[in-house]
Order: structure tokens, then C-alpha cells, then sequence
């Protein structure tokens, strides 16, 4: 019995760590890995603790470079481009800063229901507390794909200003 409970919280923390997009529905959730929810639930809320204070630092980090990477280096270097009459990369300014409220609004959105888990008492609610993991499931996942779309548009900006000083250049 053992066991299966530390089974079943390590693939219920690792699924949560990950993001992962593997959902299954709450009638799925057998006896065995409800009752190890109820039984392990003081460590599975102590990890999910330990992970939002994670996320909480890495989203302050990761708001603070997307800041930097708009305000101190997009936005400038456009500015500069309209005073020299050149083309702008406009584009990708207003795709970053779509993508960047979209971040905070996902980023918020995810802690808002990880708050309601970790409310959940898991004891006696095992079945409602897995409903919410799913939903922070889903958050987090939105989270990471702002992240990554982020990622993409700094990548471009990075290939633009390359191909402009290459264009300058000649």
C-alpha cells in the first residue's frame, strides 16, 4: 500500500512539475489514488507550497528580462529606426508586448488557482482537490506557452537587428 501512495504522489508532483497536458477526467481517479491523496495530502501541500514559492521567484525573473528586453532594447532600437527613416520592427514590438500581458494575465490566473489546491483540504476532498490540480494543470500549461511564444519573439528581434547590422554593413 506504501507503495502505491508514494507511486501515485510522485506521478501527481511530476505531472504538476511538468505542465503536463495529460488530463484525465475526475471519474478516472480510482480508489487507490484518491486514498493516497487523502494520505500523503500534508507532503503533496507541502510541494505545492515549495513549487508556488519556485514559480513566485521565476516569474518575477522572468518579468523582469521580458521587461528589460522591451523597454531597454525593442522599443529603443524602433525609436531609433523612425529617427534614422528606416523600417521599423514594429511587429514584433506589438506581438512582444501582446505576449507579455498574456503572460502576467495566464502568470495570475495560475497562482489564483493554485491558491484554491492548496485550500482544498485533500483529506477529505481528494476527489475536488485532483478537479483543481487539472485546472492548475491547464494554467500552468498557458503559462509555459506564453513563455515559450516569448522566447520565439526575442529570437526574432535577435534575427532582425542581425539582418539590419548585416544590411548596414554592406
Amino acid at each position: 500500500m506504501v507503495s502505491i501512495a508514494k507511486k501515485s504522489l510522485l506521478a501527481l508532483s511530476l505531472c504538476l512539475a511538468l505542465g503536463s497536458s495529460f488530463v484525465l477526467p475526475a471519474s478516472a481517479l480510482s480508489k487507490s489514488e484518491s486514498s493516497a491523496i487523502s494520505n500523503n495530502c500534508s507532503t503533496i501541500k507541502q510541494s505545492l507550497s515549495q513549487l508556488q514559492k519556485i514559480d513566485s521567484k521565476t516569474r518575477t525573473y522572468l518579468g523582469t528580462a521580458y521587461e528589460t528586453i522591451a523597454n531597454k532594447f525593442i522599443t529603443p532600437l524602433n525609436l531609433r529606426l523612425v529617427r534614422n527613416n528606416r523600417p521599423t520592427l514594429s511587429e514584433i514590438q506589438f506581438d512582444f508586448s501582446s505576449e507579455q500581458a498574456k503572460f502576467r494575465d495566464y502568470y495570475t490566473d495560475y497562482m489564483r488557482e493554485m491558491e484554491n489546491l492548496i485550500n482544498i483540504n485533500c483529506q477529505t476532498e481528494p476527489d475536488r482537490f485532483y478537479d483543481q490540480l487539472l485546472v492548475v494543470r491547464e494554467r500552468r500549461a498557458k503559462v509555459k506557452l506564453a513563455t515559450e511564444e516569448l522566447k520565439k519573439l526575442t529570437n526574432q528581434q535577435y534575427q532582425a537587428v542581425v539582418n539590419l547590422r548585416q544590411e548596414l554593413t554592406k
